[in-house]
């Protein structure tokens, strides 16, 4: 059985106006399902949270992860669960989302 890894947007740790430019940005993402942008408290990984504690914005991919647990990190988690389609489509929106925010003019507003 493959494992759903279905976009369903990025979470941002961020102010309201890194949140405003993200919106635009996600709206290129309507095709493969990532054009969401959902607020986060905390986070979103371990390796930033230092970084958006400090008023950075941090984004990560949002997944269907309704089957997240099946196979995560057990002698199961191999690469023959991943639909590649849907791993396609997760690269490409964290593609296109890190390409864009990098090739802004200025950076993404910081906030609290």
């Amino acid at each position: 059985m493959r494992s759903a890894i279905r976009n369903a947007g990025f979470g941002l740790r961020g102010s309201d106006s890194a949140a405003t430019v993200a919106r635009e940005i996600a709206a290129l993402l309507q095709r493969v399902g990532a054009a969401t942008i959902v607020p986060v408290k905390e986070g979103p990984e371990a390796d930033v949270e230092p970084l958006a504690d400090r008023g950075v914005p941090a984004m990560g991919l949002q997944v269907d992860a309704s089957r997240y647990f099946w196979f995560h990190h057990s002698a199961g988690d191999t690469f023959d669960k991943i639909d590649p389609g849907e791993m396609a489509r997760c690269v490409a929106a964290l593609a296109v989302m890190s390409y864009v925010v990098a090739d802004l003019p200025v950076t993404l507003p910081r906030g609290p």
